[in-house]
């Protein structure tokens, strides 16, 4: 299929729509109907009918026997083939699987994307604790541990774009204020991890420290949540840093002594 590249009326191209009609699906919302998908993506009904019939063509959407929408397999594949997101997955989840089982406790890989923590990984023992995570979800960066974290050991000016920005105070405990965030990173970058109680579900904590490139950068972050009130980082932080060391490790990074000393403490 020959894919149109030309712009809409309001200079969007065909492969902005796409992704538009694409992001409407979610872990929550795996099948949508056709108008659905039109309101959600704020396009006429004609352009995402004519936008998933292509799309069907090339096995990205499927419909099912409702005639709702669905993702397709072949999206999955073609997804699948992002090696950077897929190898640190797969050198993760032993040491999270490790933690898991030692701690019965909540755990999550994610990525900075932007101003949001990509969620790549979770493993939870049970569902007891709240934890609103999900694999390939988002949770805005100044709102979870993770993305105060990554945010903290990112470059100046991923951290101006948040301290620039407006954002939502989701609870009580959530940080808006840019003095305060400015401090709480250099708080973070100072300590190695990052401890939140409450900034986005307020009977929850998160509790995450860095994961090293090759570079000597932070790619990634592991999470720990917990109630509030049961952070125990004396044995949690340890975990998670010996975690992180054996996930850099599978990388085939080598840490040198001074990114030792900061994940052992």
């Amino acid at each position: 299929m020959e894919v149109p590249v030309a712009n809409s009326s309001s200079g969007e191209s065909v492969i902005h729509r796409a992704v538009r009609i694409l992001s409407v699906f979610g872990p929550r919302a795996q099948s949508r109907g056709l108008r659905e998908i039109a309101r959600e993506a704020d396009l006429p009904v004609s352009t995402v009918h004519r936008i998933l019939n292509e799309l069907e063509v090339e096995g990205l959407v499927s419909r099912d026997q409702s005639g709702r929408w669905t993702l397709g397999n072949r999206l999955w594949e073609i997804a699948s083939r992002g090696a950077e997101a897929s190898d640190l997955r797969k050198a993760a989840l032993p040491p999270m699987e490790d933690v898991v089982q030692a701690l019965q406790v909540h755990i999550s890989l994610s990525v900075l994307d932007g101003t949001d923590a990509l969620y790549v990984e979770r493993l939870a023992p049970d569902e007891f604790v709240v934890n609103i995570t999900e694999v390939a979800g988002r949770l805005p960066a100044h709102a979870c541990s993770a993305g105060l974290m990554l945010t903290a050991f990112g470059p100046t000016e991923q951290q101006e774009l948040m301290l620039r920005r407006r954002l939502e105070k989701l609870t009580e405990n959530t940080i808006t204020d840019p003095h305060e965030l400015r401090a709480l990173f250099a708080r973070i970058r100072e300590q190695g991890y990052a401890a939140m109680e409450g900034i986005i579900v307020a009977e929850s904590s998160g509790i995450s420290v860095p994961v090293y490139g090759r570079g000597g950068e932070v790619i990634a972050a592991l999470t720990v949540i917990r109630h509030r009130g049961q952070e125990d980082l004396n044995v949690i932080v340890p975990q998670l840093r010996f975690a992180s060391r054996a996930t850099s490790r599978r990388l085939g990074v080598v840490l040198d002594s001074h990114r030792v000393r900061r994940l052992m403490g």
